[in-house]
């Protein structure tokens, strides 16, 4: 499992991807510690590709929110 976290649009994202005991890649986050969205039901075939889909749905959720007051926007 690994773990990366930044700030987007003012917000604090967490990223997590995890890896399923059939070797294939699953990712959550959350944004602003609040809420938990994950993937599961569609795993990828590295971290890097969970990584990716993660970071795209994440950043599109923030850029989405109103822009936050975290340090480093």
């Amino acid at each position: 499992m690994s773990t990366e976290t930044y700030v987007r649009n003012g917000h604090r994202v967490e990223i997590t991807i995890d890896h399923d005991p059939t070797g294939q890649c699953t990712w959550s986050y959350t944004i602003d510690a609040d809420g938990f969205t994950e993937m599961r039901d569609r795993p990828l075939e590295s971290a890097d590709a969970a990584r990716e889909a993660a970071t795209t749905h994440a950043n599109a959720k923030a850029d989405a929110l109103p822009p936050g007051d975290e340090a480093g926007a």
